[in-house]
């Protein structure tokens, strides 16, 4: 079956919303690149990363996914029982939970609670003029969810009565999302650790919330008795239910990610394990990406890769937002990439600007800024540069 190009939906196309998390059935009918393209209807398809599979996906097959979105006309997927339907089915009303503000409508905001969406009427935000709008863009704000739509899988949530609670003043020990706060492990459970905090309450850390890096128990990292700083991620059941991180201290690798990577840089990684779809391969800690099988350039590499190999590879595909990202082990051209050739083009980006090195190169400081995705020949380059730079003066 060959995949058609996406069409708008029409009137006959129930959408169920901007956002949705709708159960779907799919049939696999592309796998280009780190891409899976999905058939879910009459003209409407879906796309969803190969590294989402547990193993290789095949063309022909049908699984149930979950609608995230949509962009391109084409609809966002997630495999069902992912960790987002998850967290999905625990959002409850009278819930405080943290929310970053991603986008305006002409009526309301639209947001985003991990990686769910929401939306909040102008009415909720606790901005009087439409002319300050703009000011909560991009800001993570504290949001009490006020219905969740079980039809549309759809929160609707208020910025409003979290400022009223707080303009009418709370308990001195009230607990409230973005807060940090101390407490001691006083269980250790195969899906996250438990923590006692001050007057008697106790908050959960899920496992995904201990480490930015994957780890298989949480006895990896913490131990009884460990008194730990947790930033606070919800509050429910009138605060009986509280919701912890710790990795949430620290800045999310993926910012770094967004900051200073690009597609079509050549990066150092590691071989973390290999399947019949290719390999999952470590960028930085809590950094991993797909490596396809069709990216390998020749089955070979990819029957000799291993757990632990290090490599250099070409981003070809990069999400920060949904901490995705792809990689290949050829050029666009083709051309095979070197097992060295990221940390040659680090050393060479690191030397060129010395005096020397731009005498051999022909360039100037005012052309010496990184070039993105530079695929010369960088070990005779550097070579060069270096043998300028030792070799003894003239007379």
């Amino acid at each position: 079956m060959t995949l058609s190009h996406p069409q708008r939906p029409t009137d006959e196309t129930p959408t169920r919303g901007a956002h949705t998390l709708e159960v779907v059935d799919g049939k696999i009918v592309g796998i280009y690149g780190a891409d899976v393209f999905v058939e879910l209807g009459p003209r409407k398809q879906g796309v969803i990363s190969i590294g989402a599979f547990p193993v290789q996906p095949a063309v022909g097959e049908t699984h149930q996914f979950t609608l995230r979105g949509r962009e391109d006309n084409l609809w966002i997927l997630d495999l069902v029982h992912t960790r987002t339907l998850t967290e999905w089915e625990e959002l409850e009303a009278g819930s405080l939970t943290s929310a970053r503000v991603a986008s305006k409508t002409h009526d309301g905001y639209q947001l985003k609670i991990g990686r769910l969406h929401a939306y909040m009427p102008y009415s909720e935000s606790g901005v009087r003029k439409a002319k300050n709008r703009a000011a909560l863009l991009g800001r993570s704000i504290v949001v009490e969810v006020v219905h969740v739509d079980e039809d549309k899988q759809r929160a609707i949530v208020s910025r409003k009565a979290v400022l009223r609670m707080q303009k009418e003043g709370g308990s001195p020990h009230s607990i409230v999302p973005g807060q940090v706060v101390q407490g001691r492990v006083s269980r250790i459970e195969s899906y996250g650790v438990f923590l006692r905090l001050n007057r008697g309450r106790e908050g959960l850390c899920h496992i995904s919330n201990l480490s930015v890096e994957r780890i298989d128990h949480p006895s990896e990292v913490v131990a009884i008795g460990d008194v730990l700083e947790a930033r606070v991620l919800y509050v429910r059941a009138g605060g009986r239910r509280i919701g912890l991180g710790l990795k949430q201290l620290s800045e999310s690798p993926w910012s770094r990610v967004e900051r200073e990577y690009w597609a079509g840089q050549i990066v150092p990684v590691e071989v973390v394990r290999v399947g019949g779809f290719g390999a999952v391969t470590r960028l930085l800690p809590g950094v991993e990406g797909v490596l396809p099988i069709s990216e390998c350039g020749d089955p070979k590499m990819h029957a000799s890769l291993s757990s632990g190999d290090r490599l250099s590879v070409r981003i070809i595909d990069l999400d920060p937002e949904d901490e995705r990202i792809a990689f290949s082990l050829v050029h666009n051209s083709g051309r095979k990439i070197a097992l060295d050739e990221a940390e040659a083009l680090a050393d060479f980006e690191s030397t060129r600007t010395l005096p020397q090195v731009q005498d051999v190169l022909g360039e100037s400081e005012a052309d010496s800024e990184p070039r993105s995705g530079a695929s010369t020949n960088v070990g005779d380059l550097l070579r060069r540069a270096l043998e300028a730079r030792s070799a003894p003066p003239s007379d």
